[in-house]
């Protein structure tokens, strides 16, 4: 692949975020929109008011928008990523881009029915040895992000 670092803690880089993101048009981690729709219908109402967590350049977003869900707010921590998304030429009505730390969001309480993270947290643990016991930093940075969240 034509982004991947020489090393995979480079994940935890924003400027390799930076870099990748003026470059990259579009990439889904772990999946597009399409393996996840039969859960997500399931699970959230298209009138729900949804926080994607580090959305990237995926299309997830989009690709919901147009399945139906209308209040989609997009957050990742890459100025260059959200520049791009915003810059699009049909930005749809009830989609925002906003770049923010998801350690540190500037939204009020309960703005959002539904909170989406497809592999932004996993970023984060590429350093470590197992999930299952993870570094002291890494136990700062969650509990950080998951307190936002709640």
């Amino acid at each position: 692949m034509e982004h991947l670092p020489d090393d995979n803690s480079r994940y935890k880089d924003i400027d390799y975020w930076d870099e990748r993101y003026k470059t990259e048009q579009c990439f889904d981690w772990l999946g597009s929109f399409s393996k996840f729709q039969h859960l997500l219908e399931k699970h959230v109402h298209k009138e729900d008011s949804i926080l994607i967590l580090g959305c990237g350049n995926s299309s997830m977003s989009g690709d919901m928008y147009s399945a139906g869900y209308r209040s989609i707010t997009n957050v990742d921590y890459s100025s260059v990523c959200v520049q791009h998304d915003e810059g699009q030429a049909q930005r749809p009505p009830g989609m925002t881009w906003h770049q923010m730390d998801m350690r540190q969001l500037s939204f009020p309480d309960e703005s959002f029915d539904v909170i989406l993270e497809k592999a932004t947290l996993d970023a984060i643990m590429v350093e470590e040895k197992t999930s299952w016991e993870v570094s002291p930093q890494a136990a700062v940075f969650f509990h950080q992000a998951l307190t936002q969240v709640s």
